[in-house]
């Protein structure tokens, strides 16, 4: 299946959380991890086409350096740009695209790359963001649109 996960999604797949830094809220984020670790396996196996804008390339890195240092991060945005089938960079006819579909869904600039990123190149979304999932369910209800919380895994097989 063709995918674009989400950032947060992919965060989720790379940091393994530690009861010392969760605290009461281990269970819930070793749940969101084990989730995204299993999808993102999926890519690596080639079980999944995984297709992400640059932006999703960024927003990892950033929140690989912050949570466990610039050298981690390096090596997961190259993981991440070997494993992905696709990447849509910002080029001038992609921004404006990505703008048209902004101006139509009133998402933020992230998400809206993220949202054209998947109507573009016709995949199911995989995300973590609440606001994000809902937005995309109730206008454009013909994408398969999993938020990775509440879904089971095998939806997206």
């Amino acid at each position: 299946m063709k995918l674009t996960i989400d950032s947060d999604v992919l965060a989720y797949a790379f940091i393994e959380p530690t009861k010392e830094v969760y605290k009461e809220r281990f269970d819930e984020f070793t749940a969101l991890h084990n989730k995204a670790d299993y999808i993102y396996k999926g890519v690596i196996k080639g079980v999944h086409e995984l297709i992400i804008p640059a932006t999703v390339l960024i927003e990892v890195a950033i929140v690989m350096s912050r949570a466990v240092g610039e050298e981690i991060a390096k090596t997961v945005y190259e993981r991440l740009k070997k494993h992905a089938t696709e990447i849509l960079y910002l080029n001038e006819k992609f921004t404006a695209y990505c703008m048209q579909k902004g101006i139509k869904t009133h998402l933020s600039g992230f998400d809206t790359v993220v949202f054209a990123c998947v109507v573009n190149a016709k995949t199911a979304l995989v995300t973590n963001d609440q606001s994000f999932f809902r937005n995309v369910k109730k206008h454009h209800p013909e994408i398969k649109t999993c938020l990775l919380r509440e879904m089971d895994v095998d939806e997206i097989h």
